[in-house]
């Protein structure tokens, strides 16, 4: 028989509020406190307890309903709707590890309410060991601090069930299994996965313990701790917000009638920024860094050169980075003497160019630097966490190196004074940071703690300029208000890395640092060069960002992957200067938006739904996003020439076509070819007359063209249809209109309705159906259909979309042969090409269970064999394709 929860009596009770009554209650951002006629309360029901916090005349109220009987579970509701709960099941709610294994609270046995604290004593699924857990209510928020006791856990954890509270937002820049941070950032975050272990300030990467959902709550951990987060994890629909260590986990949840509510409510206690670190002329034109133009293949005649052309070809910009490979040795603070045999006058040239000039600079020194022992010998390193008396080393991107310990006084000023040293010396007007502050693996300098880093680099940081680059500082207070530039972590240079610098900047805005910049324009992350269309398009949405930061020239590049030079055609030029052109008139209203958010610290690039938070469709756009309160951005990011804009309610003014339209509106189809940056103005918000100055433009297409579906799939000599919608987004009829269907060579397409029309009114659409059949030979695999449409005597505007030929199981003919020790393998082959489906272990390991086609005898001496894999489809990462050469294919371990 379960016992039931007994309440504690006053003295007790009175003895648990005092070991909360700590002065970092009070510094939570003055919450709105409850006039004494709305006080909260506490119901007891048969199987719980209910906290209850009426409404105010500036907050919606909510209920917290506790769980007594079975597991200790909190649900917080508003108007009698949860809102956010947490887990249950073996994950449990309240978690904790202990020897290895996760455990998690239990019923509830003790409760008591006494001096606006709810004060709850749980068992748990570990013998011996129980968890105190205290819920301290203001009209806005309420903190949740509980503990374990009887024994020393290594890991404190809430778990919550994400749909419980909608859509989830925050964290920052996000570790996923898709690529993320480089190549990947959901948005939603629940849209995806996180795994995000070594959660720290210590990171290199920008995040904040902060978490928002489409429900209007909010979570923040308040902790100086390592944490190992997880949202959605394998698809599991949980959120876990794990922290290591055994001390009590503190956390506030912030309960409001929106989203950007709990946005300020959080920046109430983090801190908004006090002044902006950028200048104007750092927000109203780009910095030219050399990084993913040169990558370490750098020099003064080629950095010489980059200058040069960028200033030939009217591509302006503020300042020029020399980023890595400038120094004799990482730590020396010298220059590479071969490399650079005079950098006073190669300073000169860049300067005489117009261009301010600036060096990358970190804080490791390497094991072989000149430097290293001299830093040793002084105690100007950080020491090892193991051993504080012996210098910490760290592996980083450039070699194994120690850190300079910024609480070292000494330390600090041996370095500050060689950098400027250097800076007067060679005519350097600014540093771009690149390093970490601190590592989980050194012990802080006695007296402090690992946050205390991120305050000691942001103030080293403020003493120089940083050229619109910012700093990777977070996490603590004075990272918050120094109001650094952030810019992200290195980018790919594909497409899906174009669309996370969208979704991570709304992620860094959204967690309180609103002077956001994407990574550089086509991104740095040491893949191939970008192709054309995507360093354009990078351009067209940095373009609409607070600041540009630029690398890679449209001019032409070095492929770092090969070595080989790649030139951009005039069109590249053409539309990348046209971006600059459009932010640079842009500036005067961004920099309204800067003075704004001094004034209120809300961000400046944020998601629709702060804006419109009634507009339930606005929070799953991953595309577009308001730049302050009149411009909605929404440029292309995939290599599409149309696309789905939405439009929040309101009145909105397309910049591109001239004309108004009233929201909440999907323009499916709206015309986005390359020369084409879509943006909207809201007529009524603050802002919108120099929003509209700057935007305003009359050459963009009046026409576009959608193909539907977006990525057919047929198989050999199989019709299929598509259609064409041609949409005349101007204010006039278009004459002539006729769509065209552009198929592979050998492919029919037949217009099943009518693909011409004399006249299209303005807003009205032409749509046709097409019969599309591809040969019975034709190759598996991707093809490409092109829609055109031609207006106006020859105005042409077109579109694409991939069809998929895919194969079906059938037969395989002589000389082929086939082989499978999997059981129920299929083949098919057309021609010389051959599909496999089959299932089945690990290809490398003792089973070798695997389907394969093949031909005997065909292996010799020194014989070449060549097989390209098309397309693989697989249920599993382990899945594998590929070329296999072996004495008997269907022994076992006999594969190759």
């Amino acid at each position: 028989m379960r016992a039931q929860p007994r309440r504690v009596g006053a003295s007790l009770a009175a003895a648990l509020t005092l070991t909360i009554a700590s002065p970092g209650l009070e510094a939570l951002a003055q919450p709105v406190r409850a006039d004494a006629a709305s006080r909260p309360r506490v119901t007891e029901t048969a199987d719980g307890l209910t906290l209850s916090v009426p409404a105010t005349g500036r907050t919606p109220g909510y209920t917290v309903a506790v769980s007594t009987d079975g597991d200790l579970a909190l649900s917080t509701e508003r108007a009698g709707t949860p809102v956010l709960a947490t887990a249950g099941g073996d994950t449990g709610g309240l978690r904790f590890r202990s020897g290895g294994v996760w455990q998690h609270a239990t019923d509830v046995t003790a409760w008591s309410w006494k001096n606006g604290v709810l004060t709850l004593t749980a068992d748990t699924t570990l013998d011996g060991a129980g968890v105190e857990a205290r819920v301290t209510p203001a009209a806005d928020r309420y903190q949740l601090d509980w503990n374990v006791e009887g024994v020393e856990p290594d890991r404190l954890g809430l778990a919550y069930d994400l749909a419980s509270a909608g859509h989830w937002y925050g964290h920052g820049e996000a570790e996923t299994p898709q690529g993320g941070p480089g190549t990947d950032q959901p948005w939603p975050l629940d849209s995806g996965e996180v795994e995000h272990p070594g959660f720290s300030p210590a990171s290199y990467n920008m995040i904040d313990p902060f978490w928002y959902t489409s429900s209007s709550t909010g979570l923040r951990v308040d902790t100086g701790n390592v944490m190992d987060v997880a949202i959605n994890e394998g698809k599991d629909g949980l959120g876990r917000f794990d922290v290591r260590s055994a001390d009590a986990y503190k956390a506030t949840v912030f309960v409001e009638s929106t989203p950007l509510e709990v946005y300020r409510d959080y920046v109430g206690i983090v801190g908004k920024p006090a002044k902006s670190d950028a200048t104007y002329e750092q927000y109203a034109k780009p910095v030219w860094n050399s990084w993913a133009q040169f990558y370490t293949n750098v020099d003064q005649e080629k950095v010489l050169d980059y200058a040069a052309d960028l200033k030939a070809d009217g591509l302006d910009g503020h300042a020029l980075q020399l980023d890595d490979k400038w120094e004799s040795n990482y730590g020396n603070l010298t220059f590479d003497a071969k490399a650079y045999p005079d950098p006073k006058a190669m300073s000169k040239k860049i300067h005489d160019l117009g261009f301010d000039f600036g060096l990358w600079t970190t804080l490791w020194i390497n094991l072989d630097s000149d430097n290293y022992q001299f830093a040793v010998d002084r105690g100007y390193l950080l020491g090892d966490a193991a051993d504080p008396a012996k210098p910490c080393t760290v592996t980083w991107w450039n070699g194994t190196a120690g850190i300079i310990d910024l609480a070292n006084p000494d330390a600090r000023a041996w370095y500050t004074g060689r950098v400027k040293s250097l800076m007067s010396d060679y005519d350097i007007d600014g540093l771009k940071f690149d390093t970490r502050f601190f590592d989980d693996k050194c012990a802080p300098r006695d007296g402090y703690k690992p946050t205390d880093y991120q305050r000691l680099g942001t103030e080293l940081a403020d003493e120089f300029d940083l050229q619109g680059v910012g700093i990777r500082v977070h996490w603590d207070s004075t990272a918050h208000r120094a109001g650094f530039v952030t810019r992200q972590v290195d980018k790919g240079t594909g497409w899906d890395s174009v669309r996370a610098s969208v979704t991570q900047n709304l992620a860094i805005s959204t967690i309180g640092y609103p002077f956001v910049t994407t990574d550089m324009i086509g991104g740095s992350g040491g893949q191939p060069a970008p192709e054309k269309e995507v360093l354009i398009r990078s351009a067209q949405v940095a373009s609409l960002m607070p600041l540009m930061y630029s690398s890679t020239s449209p001019v032409g590049t070095i492929d770092v992957t090969t070595g080989q030079k790649v030139v951009y055609d005039q069109e590249t030029i053409d539309l990348y200067r046209a971006a600059i052109k459009r932010h640079e008139r842009l500036a005067p209203y961004i920099w309204d938006q800067v003075q704004q958010t001094l004034r209120t610290g809300d961000p400046i690039v944020r998601p629709l739904f702060f804006d419109f938070p009634k507009d339930r469709a606005s929070y799953t756009v991953p595309d577009e996003w308001m730049l302050g309160p009149a411009v909605l951005a929404a440029p292309q990011v995939t290599d599409r020439a149309t696309r789905t804009v939405h439009l929040p309610p309101g009145t909105w003014y397309d910049v591109n076509q001239g004309t108004v339209i009233r929201g909440p509106k999907d323009l499916k189809g709206y015309g986005a070819p390359l020369g084409v940056t879509p943006a909207f103005v809201n007529l009524r918000a603050k802002g919108a007359d120099k929003a509209l100055r700057a935007l305003r433009s009359n050459d963009a297409p009046a026409a576009s063209v959608l193909l539907a579906p977006d990525a057919p799939e047929t198989g050999n000599g199989e019709a299929f249809e598509i259609t064409t919608t041609a949409t005349n987004w101007g204010s006039r009829p278009l004459r002539k209109v006729t769509a065209t269907l552009a198929a592979p060579t050998g492919w029919r397409a037949e217009a099943v309705t009518a693909a011409t029309t004399r006249s299209l009114a303005a807003g009205a659409t032409l749509t046709t159906r097409w019969k599309v059949t591809p040969p019975a030979d034709a190759d598996w695999g991707s093809h490409t259909l092109t829609g055109t449409v031609t207006y106006d005597g020859g105005t042409k505007v077109s579109d694409r979309v991939p069809v998929k030929v895919k194969p079906e199981p059938g037969t395989v003919s002589a000389p082929y042969r086939t082989a499978d020790t999997t059981g129920g393998a299929q083949f098919a082959q057309a021609g010389d090409q051959f599909a496999i489906w089959a299932g089945g272990q690990d290809l490398s390991g003792w089973k070798d269970e695997k389907a394969a086609v093949y031909e005997s005898g065909v292996v010799g001496d020194k014989s070449t064999v060549r097989a390209r894999v098309v397309s693989q489809n697989s249920a599993s990462s382990l899945g594998k394709a590929g070329l296999a050469v072996a004495n008997d294919l269907a022994a076992p371990g006999k594969g190759g």
